[in-house]
């Protein structure tokens, strides 16, 4: 979702502000394409000296629809082109984000560092690519499908201007993902290789559990909060205000523990009331329960001090600060979907909260979720809570909603954070897994044949293969007091969404060119050497992220 003017800064003070002045994204009128060649600047990605690529045709034309697009095309172009599609962007404003006009990134880029691999790209000779994915109707939000159409436009529209295209990948971030697998799915014959980065699998996953967090915060800090029974209410400007009131509700408790670190007493719900269990011991517990990350920008899980003095409330802080954008994201994406299924696509009376908390964590986070009996009193109380029932009809669209088949018909790449705090890498768990069995179904089906002495496919190959940015072991500063120090620099790799080094973002981009001409991914050898050579990529092939907590999408 991460966009470069997006922000996530929300408070009720600042929802009440915007319910006046809203306007529209205006649709984009046909224009004839223009083109011009010039200099790209850039530096390189391990020493950050700097450099200009010369020569550059960059081209800026409309689709059929209006949707703006670019290419880049460098004098020294070697055949490969690569096209970007970008996160989830919303249609409508609220504080620190305005719905941008007209192309906005056009290669991986970091949210953190401010900074994107578009020069890199260019003098390494590769082609580039991309569109502001606007529908028909000026429009952003969640149009998984028309996009999908633009793209094919796209593809077929630079493949007819330039002749010297011989592979094509299509790769892009986050919400990026269904566009990108769905695109390989139906036209297999339009790309070589795809990959994300940051990307969303099936979004139903990952909103249930946005919609969760929503839930248990219901429960035990503020009954007024809907949470996702509130979206697809209201369509259009109405329903963006309605989400986001209840994303100020949940901003105005963050903004409290930001203060206090949840020390003070639950004062919800009523059978926990008096019973000594801090506030901060509830938001863990609901972190745990959805699958947040408990390494966060600042905060380690490791590192304490005489305020923070164990490393469970070192996680806890660390919930504490990725808490809001992932329910940012929840709303606003959980909103745009709405308006597709109608309301009620949330259903929590199957629900079991107890096994979402598993025996590890309950272990490893002990002291931070004060204790077995405290343990046990939470999830209790969750247990026997009012549940949210759905609509049967909404909750159907929302499991077919982008549905693909993982039959994965170019090799995929994909590149993820192992505490991204928006689109969790288990996503890239998720989808690893459902491609690896679709190619172990395939590939018994070959031997059978090939026992049989009847074999009519090729050997097939494994569809995709991953690489993990990792944290730093520490990184976690404290002020004079003992305090976290969360306004200090960011950890360099591994947190955050959208946000990779350079140099992460570049072999990734440089091991999909391959695959492109390879037809598949990247043996164990050479996925070892280039991780070994890219400081902070995940070098263990046995390394197994955090899975999703709901994956039946």
């Amino acid at each position: 979702m991460k966009s470069k003017k997006l922000k996530v800064s929300i408070s009720a003070v600042a929802v009440a502000s915007l319910i006046s002045g809203l306007v529209l994204v205006g649709t984009a009128s046909a224009a004839t394409e223009t083109c011009k060649v010039g200099a790209v600047a850039g530096n390189t990605v391990s020493t950050n000296a700097k450099f200009t690529v010369q020569n550059v045709e960059t081209c800026d034309g409309k689709l059929a629809n209006g949707a703006a697009y670019r290419t880049l095309k460098p004098s020294n172009f070697g055949g490969t082109m690569f096209f970007y599609v970008h996160g989830f962007r919303p249609s409508f404003p609220y504080p620190g984000y305005t719905p941008p006009t007209g192309v906005e990134e056009v290669s991986p880029y970091s949210a953190n560092t401010k900074s994107d691999i578009t020069a890199q790209m260019l003098r390494a000779g590769y082609g580039i690519a991309t569109w502001d994915r606007v529908s028909a109707n000026g429009m952003h939000g969640w149009n998984v499908d028309d996009s999908v159409s633009m793209l094919k436009e796209l593809v077929q529209k630079t493949n007819t201007k330039y002749t010297d295209i011989n592979k094509t990948v299509v790769y892009g971030s986050s919400g990026g993902g269904p566009v990108i697998q769905k695109f390989g799915e139906s036209n297999p014959t339009l790309v070589n290789s795809m990959g994300t980065f940051a990307g969303l699998t099936a979004v139903g996953n990952s909103l249930q559990s946005a919609c969760d967090l929503f839930y248990v915060l219901s429960v035990f800090a503020d009954p007024t909060i809907k949470g996702c029974a509130a979206f697809g209410v209201s369509k259009g400007v109405p329903g963006h205000m309605a989400g986001l009131a209840e994303l100020g509700k949940a901003g105005a408790l963050l903004t409290a523990w930001s203060k206090n670190l949840g020390s003070p007493e639950l004062l919800h719900p009523a059978p926990l009331v008096g019973s000594g269990i801090p506030q901060r011991s509830a938001l863990l517990l609901a972190g745990l329960l959805v699958g947040l990350p408990t390494k966060s920008a600042h905060m380690d899980g490791i590192s304490t001090s005489a305020v923070v003095p164990e490393q469970s409330i070192n996680a806890t802080i660390a919930v504490l600060e990725n808490t809001l954008e992932a329910l940012a994201t929840g709303t606003l994406a959980g909103q745009a979907i709405g308006e597709l299924t109608g309301p009620g696509f949330y259903d929590n009376t199957k629900t079991d909260y107890s096994a979402l908390l598993s025996e590890e964590d309950s272990g490893r986070f002990n002291l931070g979720l004060s204790g077995d009996d405290a343990i046990a009193a939470m999830l209790s109380v969750l247990k026997a809570a009012p549940r949210i029932k759905g609509d049967p009809a909404a909750v159907a669209k929302l499991a077919v909603q982008d549905k693909v088949t993982y039959k994965t018909p170019v090799p995929a790449i994909l590149l993820s954070n192992e505490a991204d705090r928006l689109v969790f890498v288990g996503n890239t768990v998720l989808y690893t897994d459902r491609v690896t069995a679709v190619y172990k179904a395939k590939l018994a089906q070959f031997e059978a044949q090939l026992a049989a002495g009847t074999v009519k496919m090729k050997r097939p190959t494994l569809g995709a293969v991953a690489l993990y940015a990792l944290t730093p072991e520490t990184y976690t500063t404290f002020t004079s007091t003992g305090l976290p120090d969360l306004t200090g620099p960011k950890a360099v790799s591994g947190i955050d969404h959208q946000s990779f080094t350079q140099e992460q973002m570049f072999t990734w981009v440089r091991l999909l060119a391959m695959s492109a001409k390879s037809g598949q991914t990247p043996s164990a050898g050479t996925l070892a050497r280039y991780t070994a050579n890219t400081p902070y990529l995940n070098t263990d092939p046995d390394f197994r992220p955090a899975e999703l907590k709901h994956s039946d999408w």
